[in-house]
């Protein structure tokens, strides 16, 4: 009755003027989750931009009947107000309105660019968004304030860089004075390779450590900025001090036999460039910038590395050393010098860093799942590790019968730990991080300690010269350490805590997934720790030993599956233009972005980095911006593969790596069929790209190459007599598969059968390297074996997933480089967090739950497989048109399956209902309590809001498809 009742009202509401419609259904709607330039206003305070573009999400509207959300809303229009209020470089004497956009007609509220006159450099803006629902109503304007960078900072910036090339000059200080009020304050500054702000005392920003992100230096340098008029006083003398690291801008960071730059531009020393803009309270202007006046000394750091850790004096701190006023009788302040800048090619530019900086926890990650609605949720029953949830500190554990105190974290993280000690002063406190511990030998000796032969040829150490001060705290600086566990070398000092804080690029969790597998709700539990303890500014490869470098291989592997869990835009766009600042004229790739270590021209498979994070970045995004920006250099690398195809053909086609680290003891696929796949996917994907960007005449030219290779694939690759490819193993099969329109139609039915019985004959397990693994679990679930996926998927023994925490060496908290990393007789010195493995967790979502993203620009396909082997499934997906839910789960019954599905306002769905046995058919279908369709009358569907149409899949047999509008919704499938 009451369902009846309130439709019923609805349905007399939308009779009425609007203005009572507003008032009985929806007060206090106002846009949500407002981003500009891709940041999240809720949890960015301080908003810079170089383009403005502006998302918001539409507010739910409730009956006021019962408080139940409407479904089928949508934006209808929209208005945008941009107000300039004080610019450094073009002074104003009040604020007034640049642009008013008036009353849009559009649904769109995702991307939408500001249409005004340009911004300028260095200027405080406010903003205002109001949108009309589709209902009626009339949102609330909501407002907020963004600042611009600088757009031309080689003529702005009047700065030098500065230094020593006498000592190790890492601290900095200028006293200033300001003579009246402050409207706006801004520094600019780049500290090669770190800096940390102080101004008047303070830490302006305490969470961040590794700021500016690692780029190729000598041609594109990041600078970061602060609003830092709140730090200052007026009529006053004022200071500002930073400290410098190292970072990444060093000789460390070569090898493999690659040349560095020269020692004049490339650091140490370390180096800064600084400008403070002031607009004064009389609209006058006044700057601060680095020169020969600024002071400068060593610290009490006396050595930072990222491979090798911190040495740190801690007797030589000045806690006032940024204070106006400041004297030290200890040490000698000297005058910097002009120093040259790291730039040295003519194209060199500073730009502004655009992506999150790197944070320390809990300021790292923010949570946008409604797990922050719930008071975190804690982690499935089973899974170990450390919970994503609870802010990324852990208090380690001290491990009995250690010789040397050693403390176990509990999880795999990458960062550090701070100490609070009591000891005297001059006494030394060193730590040593691992992954893992030593064992007892098979001699019986009573091995103890940290096992760090994983870690290679780097120490990953952090020493300290003590105060001796009670309770004094050991904070490493510029330094960060991929580990689980900890060692404290001090004589007879106590030890009073340890604690440990992750460390990562800031972004927010999206994502989560969870179903009745514990080996899969585990998976997804390394998937999430691996891909954060990989983001520093670029994407990793591993936390712990000397490479930490932005391979391009593990980067393409991972990325839909980390943009499923976490707001990650910024990081990818910057990824993507360290790779564009490596493409060489010929317009190949090398292995790694910045390029420091591995192949001048990359692997196939590594370089397919580029088109792959392009796409993946529109699928989540929807951002044909990226696409345009990159086009041309990703046709450029598809050309160069080309050209190199046509000289040697697919049969021969270069390789360096193929499917890396398949399992020991199996055999490796043919690399020239691997690299040739990643060629055909990119010219698939350049396609794709010309679709989105509408160029028809490279739609037909690479459609044309695509079938060419495509028959040339099958005819190099394809093995009558295994009814396969190549070798007929599990990879070359999989990729064949995967690839479109190069398995026969007439073949198709013996190749998957030929991959499924492999996969049998090894027990249902894998034998797939990274690329392989990759193509194995979509293929096999939309070849009909998804099943078997399953099976592979929660297998627990050698090789498999769920073996890296099911071994008699250590249960894995994040994924491993290699199946085999701590097999016996194996390993030993492989890495145990890795993400290039996480390309499973992308099929959770887009097969085990069903949600296919493509771009928001079509229906959003939701085709959740079912399979007996779990009884239920449950996912979120926060994105930037709004949340998406989808969860189902089988009931006892065996004929009845209930779905759960939300979708934002403003978005289209078409569900599809798959039968649990392949041979069931649909016998009715309800929804929230009411019939909506049954097999003897398929109309009923027309007497619920929401549904707009319910048919039989002619894709899927047996399946049925459902067309729906935004909102929330419950259903029930019975088949028989």
């Amino acid at each position: 009755m009451v369902a009846i009742s309130c439709f019923v009202l609805a349905f007399y509401i939308l009779l009425l003027p609007s203005s009572i419609h507003v008032q009985q259904l929806c007060s206090s709607l106002q846009p949500r989750r407002v981003r500009i330039d891709h940041h999240d206003v809720d949890t960015h305070r301080d908003i810079v931009v170089e383009k403005p573009i502006f998302s918001w999400l539409i507010d739910d509207e409730k009956y006021s009947c019962n408080g139940t959300s409407l479904r089928g809303i949508h934006q209808i229009a929209y208005r945008l107000i941009i107000v300039k209020e004080v610019s450094f470089y073009s002074p104003i004497q009040k604020s007034f309105v640049i642009y008013d956009s008036g009353r849009v007609i559009s649904s769109v509220s995702t991307n939408v660019l500001y249409g005004g006159p340009d911004l300028t450099s260095d200027t405080r803006y406010k903003y205002s968004i109001q949108y009309w629902s589709s209902t009626g109503a009339i949102s609330e304007p909501v407002s907020g304030r963004f600042r611009t960078a600088l757009f031309n900072p080689k003529n702005e910036l009047t700065a030098s860089w500065i230094g020593s090339r006498h000592i190790n000059m890492n601290e900095l200080r200028r006293e200033f004075y300001i003579p009246q009020g402050i409207l706006s304050a801004t520094v600019f500054m780049s500290g090669m390779g770190y800096g940390i702000l102080y101004v008047n005392g303070v830490n302006v920003d305490p969470s961040r450590r590794f700021d500016p992100g690692w780029t190729t230096y000598t041609q594109r340098v990041l600078y970061v900025s602060y609003d830092i008029a709140q730090y200052l006083t007026a009529a006053s003398m004022n200071c500002i001090g930073v400290h410098l690291g190292l970072g990444f801008y060093t000789h460390e960071q070569w090898g493999g036999g690659i040349p560095s730059p020269a020692p004049e531009v490339f650091g140490p020393p370390p180096r800064l460039i600084l400008q403070v803009n002031i607009v004064l309270s009389d609209h006058t202007t006044m700057n601060i910038s680095s020169d020969t006046t600024w002071l400068g000394r060593e610290g009490a750091h006396r050595k930072d590395s990222v491979y090798m850790g911190t040495i740190y004096d801690t007797r030589a701190e000045r806690y006032n050393w940024s204070s106006a006023g400041f004297t030290d009788p200890y040490s000698l302040w000297l005058n910097a010098s002009t120093i040259e800048s790291p730039m040295t090619s003519p194209v060199g530019q500073l730009t502004y860093q655009s992506m999150d900086p790197i944070r320390i926890s809990p300021y790292a990650l923010h949570i946008a799942t409604s797990a922050s609605r719930t008071d975190y949720a804690s982690m499935p029953p089973g899974v170990i590790g450390g919970n994503i949830m609870n802010g990324g500190i852990f208090n380690a554990t001290p491990l009995a019968n250690q010789q040397v105190p050693t403390y176990d974290v509990s999880q795999n993280i990458a960062g550090y730990c701070t100490l609070t000690i009591t000891g005297r002063q001059g006494m030394t406190v060193s730590t040593r991080h691992a992954e893992l511990l030593n064992e007892p030998g098979i001699d019986g000796i009573q091995y103890q300690g940290l096992n760090a032969a994983n870690y290679q040829i780097i120490s990953a150490s952090d020493d300290f010269i003590i105060q001796g001060s009670p309770h004094e705290v050991l904070v490493p600086m510029f330094t960060y350490h991929g580990f689980r566990y900890i060692s404290v070398y001090a004589n007879y000092i106590n030890i009073e805590s340890v604690v440990c804080a992750a460390i990562h690029s800031e972004t927010t969790l999206t994502g989560n997934f969870t179903s009745s597998s514990l080996v899969l709700n585990q998976i997804q539990h390394n998937i999430l720790w691996s891909q954060l303890s990989n983001i520093m500014s670029i994407i990793t490869d591993c936390s712990q030993r000397q490479e930490r470098r932005g391979w391009l291989g593990d980067a393409a592997l991972s990325v839909d599956t980390a943009l499923f869990n976490f707001d990650l835009y910024g990081l990818y766009a910057n990824f993507l233009r360290n790779i564009a600042d490596v493409q060489h004229q010929d317009g190949s790739i090398p292995d790694t972005a910045p390029y420091s270590v591995g192949g001048y021209v990359a692997d196939p498979s590594w370089a397919h980095a580029y088109p792959e994070i392009t796409w993946r970045i529109y699928q989540h995004y929807n951002d044909t911006d990226i696409v345009k920006i990159h086009y041309a250099g990703i046709q450029a690398w598809v050309d160069y593969l080309t050209s190199r195809a046509r000289q040697s053909g697919l049969a021969n086609f270069y390789f360096a790596y193929g499917d890396w680290e398949t399992p020991a003891n199996y055999p490796v696929t043919n690399s020239s069929l691997v690299s040739a796949f990643s060629y055909l996917s990119d010219v698939q994907t350049m396609i794709i790209l010309s679709k989105v960007l509408n160029n028809q005449t490279n739609i037909a030219k690479y459609s044309k190459l695509y079938d060419e290779l495509a028959i040339e694939f099958h005819e190099t690759f394809y093995n009558s007599t295994i009814n396969g490819y190549a070798e007929g193993y599990q990879t070359a099969n999989a990729l064949a598969l995967k690839l479109p329109d190069v398995v026969p139609s007439n073949l198709r039915a013996s190749v998957i059968k030929a991959l499924a019985d492999n996969i049998a004959a090894n027990d249902n397990h894998l034998t797939t390297g990274i690329i392989g693994t990759a193509a194995l679990f979509p293929v096999l679930s939309d070849a009909g074996y998804h099943d078997l996926a399953v099976a592979v998927a929660t297998q627990t023994t050698y090789p498999s997933f769920g073996f890296m925490f099911n071994n008699d060496v250590q249960n894995a908290t994040t994924n491993w480089e290699t199946f085999h990393a701590l097999l016996k007789g194996f390993g030993g010195t492989d890495s145990l967090n890795h993400h290039m493995f996480n390309s499973i967790g992308a099929w959770f979502y887009r097969y085990l739950v069903g949600v296919q993203l493509n771009g928001f620009n079509e229906d959003l396909i939701i085709r959740p497989r079912l399979t007996r082997l779990l009884t239920n499934v449950e996912a979120e997906v926060q994105t930037i048109s709004g949340p998406i839910l989808v969860s189902w789960e089988l009931h006892d019954d065996d004929k009845t399956v209930t779905y759960d599905v939300t979708l934002p306002n403003s978005l289209y769905a078409i569900i599809t209902f798959e039968p649990i046995e392949s041979m069931a058919h649909c016998l009715s279908i309800e929804e929230s309590g009411t019939l909506v369709w049954h097999r003897s009358s398929p109309l009923v569907e027309t007497t619920l809001t929401g549904i707009i149409w319910i048919r039989s899949d002619s894709m899927v047999d047996n399946s049925m498809n459902i067309r729906i509008e935004s909102g929330s919704y419950h259903w029930k499938v019975r088949w028989d």
